[in-house]
């Protein structure tokens, strides 16, 4: 599947307060990517092939089939049912049935979308490495975000070589957000801890301390609506 990779979704949302701006990313990412497998591509004759192979993981499915049109998912689902039918064999033995077992699960738990889409924020993880060494006011715009989810930080920091010789800056301005995110949650944490604790009964309860599981939730594994 093609897909453009520029820098219009960065400039949109590495924003004022923003909390895992490639987060925000990737939905968008991930929502255009799945709009395309309902669209004429699946007619096309290596997408399909693709999805054949790989199948459809349990949340692009749903999403998928959230979409209005059900016939291109139907014509896909099809014959991926064929491709699997074929898998499925009468093991004559117990070695056999170990195999084809295995195999099975492991067929089970491919996506075609999902491929795409690590490989474009793959693509997007450097392209910000890029902006930040090309562009001299990205510096305060990613300063000035909520910090990143746990997954998103790292492989920003994976690719962070992608800023040449402001690589070391980069990181540095990464950990100095990361670590006001994870240190601010750390007191809003704590702060809900002591208001349930029985001496404190009628303590007023702040609203960072009051969202602090919401918020760690996200910035632990990341916004999956």
């Amino acid at each position: 599947m093609n897909y453009h990779i520029g820098t219009m979704l960065i400039d949109e949302n590495f924003t004022e307060g923003c909390d895992c701006p490639i987060c925000k990313i990737k939905k968008t990412v991930n929502e255009r990517l799945t709009e395309q497998y309902l669209g004429e591509a699946v007619m096309e004759e290596d997408t399909r092939l693709e999805v054949n192979k790989l199948g459809f993981c349990p949340n692009h499915y749903s999403m998928l089939f959230s979409f209005r049109s059900k016939l291109g998912l139907a014509l896909q689902v099809s014959t991926r049912l064929l491709t699997l039918r074929n898998e499925i064999t009468l093991p004559k033995n117990g070695w056999q049935a170990k195999k084809q077992g295995e195999t099975l699960l492991k067929t089970n738990k491919t996506c075609v979308i999902c491929k795409y889409l690590e490989e474009h924020m793959v693509r997007y993880y450097k392209t910000v490495a890029e902006v930040y060494y090309n562009v001299a006011s990205f510096k305060d715009r990613l300063l000035a975000v909520d910090g990143f989810c746990m997954e998103h930080y790292a492989n920003l920091l994976k690719y962070s070589s992608c800023a040449g010789s402001k690589q070391k800056e980069y990181v540095a301005d990464l950990y100095a957000v990361q670590s006001k995110k994870i240190d601010s949650l750390k007191v809003a944490i704590d702060e809900f801890c002591i208001h349930h604790d029985y001496r404190r009964v009628g303590t007023p309860l702040s609203d960072q301390a009051r969202e602090s599981l919401k918020v760690a939730q996200k910035t632990l594994y990341g916004d999956k609506k």
